[in-house]
């Protein structure tokens, strides 16, 4: 009679309901093993951008949530749904810092693994450009139905409270992604320096180029606007040109 080993007796052992349910194996499975790895810091590198591309697939059916309920005038549910969207790049955040821990030249061990690969392919983050275009357009039609202009919500905010945090709750998406953005950047240039060629094969200046890009720019055209309209009215001479914007 055979006696099992511990090693066999695991290898027979039934995945319970909760690895069933997150199908943990399949999960667990997706990382290089140890003998993989070009470095052992590799899993943290892998760990850390799978879970960017997690929270970016959440991030993604939330903007489209939020799109569809905007159409459907549910402005509340809306602003619910995107403070949501803005919560989850909250945890994205953290989980960049983890990779400053690896050191540079550990991390020039790592490079050769992702070959001429960059974050500029990630699924998720390509995602959310693709689908803020589309959100915005469900929110400024939803300030058309409302017969308010962008200038005029923030003006009187009360007005249209609802709209008002929608607007206030892509803003902060839009903040957030850009910090994102940066830090992503100078982890970079953190380990690659300052004139490198990062892995996909763009310049580091072409890089730094991009933290001008914003989601949501009319978001941002709306302040410069405001000033503007109110020092208009207390007499006050405009500090700054802030014409062009079409906002009011």
């Amino acid at each position: 009679m055979s006696i099992d080993t511990p090693s066999k007796a695991a290898s027979r052992r039934q995945p319970t309901t909760y690895e069933r349910y997150l199908r943990t194996d399949e999960l667990l499975a997706l990382q290089k093993p140890p003998a993989e790895r070009l470095h052992r810091d590799e899993l943290t590198f892998q760990v850390v951008h799978q879970t960017f591309e997690l929270w970016w697939k959440l991030t993604v059916e939330l903007m489209g949530r939020a799109g569809e309920e905007l159409t459907a005038d549910q402005p509340d549910e809306a602003a619910r749904t995107l403070r949501r969207a803005v919560s989850a790049q909250d945890v994205v955040m953290p989980a960049i810092r983890q990779l400053e821990f690896v050191s540079p030249r550990d991390f020039l061990d790592i490079r050769p693994g992702l070959g001429d690969g960059s974050g500029g392919e990630s699924p998720g983050f390509l995602g959310i450009l693709r689908a803020a275009p589309d959100l915005w357009d469900a929110f400024a039609a939803a300030l058309d139905r409302a017969s308010v202009s962008l200038l005029n919500l923030y003006a009187h905010s009360h007005a249209h409270l609802a709209l008002f945090e929608c607007a206030e709750a892509l803003t902060d998406f839009d903040e957030q992604f850009h910090l994102f953005r940066a830090a992503h950047l100078k982890l970079a240039q953190r380990n690659l320096g300052l004139r490198a060629i990062g892995t996909g094969g763009t310049p580091m200046p072409s890089l730094e180029k991009t933290l001008r890009d914003l989601l949501f720019p009319a978001l941002w055209e709306a302040r410069d606007a405001l000033l503007e309209a109110t020092q208009r009215e207390q007499g006050i001479a405009p500090s700054g040109p802030a014409s062009g914007h079409g906002l009011s």
